[in-house]
């Protein structure tokens, strides 16, 4: 990167994202950019494409969104994202409110909600772009909506 000061080309290595570094040629401080989602593709002229490790999280998308859709309450959309306990939690709620619910009502309930919230994440993974679904999921490893 260059320096915002005087120009000068820098070499920092990506462990200096987001902090402080000082010019060598005019002393000057400035903050090192985060490093951005994606990358110029060397195959394609100017072209940017996806790095591998974002790619591969995103291929997750589509099963993990039509699983939730479709299996919601079992939580199988979870597990394939890798967010164990809050899979767990909402199998053994689903499991929970079926047995139970065919003696009573409420619990009936537990097993509808764990279908709904399953639902409403599917569609949440599927309209997000593969950055955002990278980044929500995979960077930030958020288990719920």
């Amino acid at each position: 990167m260059s320096c915002p000061h005087c120009r000068a080309q820098q070499v920092l290595g990506p462990d200096r994202a987001g902090g402080i570094a000082i010019c060598e040629s005019c002393g000057g401080k400035f903050q090192v950019p985060m490093p951005t989602a994606y990358v110029l593709d060397p195959s394609a002229a100017g072209q940017y494409a996806l790095p591998p490790e974002v790619r591969d999280f995103a291929g997750k998308k589509i099963a993990a969104g039509i699983c939730g859709i479709l299996l919601g309450g079992l939580g199988v959309h979870k597990f394939i994202l890798g967010l164990n306990t809050p899979a767990i939690v909402m199998l053994v709620v689903w499991l929970a409110g079926m047995v139970t619910g065919m003696c009573l009502i409420v619990p009936f309930f537990a097993s509808a909600a764990m279908n709904i919230i399953g639902l409403v994440e599917g569609i949440i993974y599927l309209t997000k772009s593969d950055v955002d679904f990278y980044q929500t999921y995979g960077v930030q490893r958020k288990e719920w909506f």
